[in-house]
């Protein structure tokens, strides 16, 4: 018995790659890309993910916790401050594949689709602002991490309002008002509390929104097929 669920759980963690593979592909698929383009723009995201590019640093004079003390003459412990770089980032795969992506749509939306759904861009908007107003909300700075998120709850955001008001469209929709939304709404209206944070600073996109981004768009994609 010990020997077969041993095997079953060797079995489980072995497809669970291939399964995720599977619904990611799949949902680059349902958003007008060929097979293999999904293939490659998932190997894009995942590789991208540990790709930041700084956009801006800076120095910031900080004093260190009460156990790091410094002695004064060996008699009076006194508390030193010190200076470290922080930087901005933008991730690659966590914000700028998932951006480019999210544009495409949005011009899919107004153009493609513009005859069949005309009150698709409103839609979009709608979503889009909803979205970004409940990510604003449940994102919560992390020291030493940045923004983190619940990554389950932008998707059903964005996908009950897609599928109730343009159900033709709705992943079209969903996807790139949950990958938007999150940006913006986690990210960017969270700057100031990522130059404050503790740690070497913060990526848009990246550490704890990354999960955030990409799997709101991926999941917003089949919630919404």
């Amino acid at each position: 018995m010990g020997c077969v669920t041993i095997y079953l759980i060797l079995t489980f963690i072995f497809l669970l790659p291939l399964l995720f593979a599977n619904l990611v592909t799949g949902a680059f698929v349902v958003l007008g890309f060929t097979p293999y383009q999904a293939l490659m723009l998932m190997f894009a995201v995942i590789t991208g993910g540990m790709i930041n590019i700084p956009v801006k640093t800076w120095e910031e004079t900080y004093t260190p916790p009460s156990g790091m003390r410094y002695p004064f003459l060996g008699l009076f412990p006194r508390r030193a401050p010190l200076t470290r770089k922080k930087f901005l980032a933008v991730n690659l795969g966590g914000a700028i594949i998932p951006g480019v992506v999210s544009l495409w749509q949005i011009y899919r939306i107004l153009t493609e689709f513009s005859e069949t759904h005309p009150h698709g861009g409103i839609v979009f908007i709608f979503v889009l602002m909803l979205n970004t107003l409940v990510s604003y909300r449940i994102a919560k700075p992390v020291e030493n991490r940045g923004i983190s998120l619940p990554a389950f709850i932008p998707p059903i955001v964005v996908s009950v309002p897609s599928l109730l008001l343009a159900p033709g469209i709705a992943p079209v929709i969903a996807f790139p008002a949950g990958v938007l939304g999150v940006l913006i709404g986690a990210d960017l209206m969270h700057l100031g509390d990522i130059r404050n944070l503790n740690g070497p600073g913060g990526s848009i996109g990246g550490a704890g929104t990354f999960d955030g981004v990409f799997l709101t768009g991926v999941l917003s994609v089949f919630l919404t097929v």
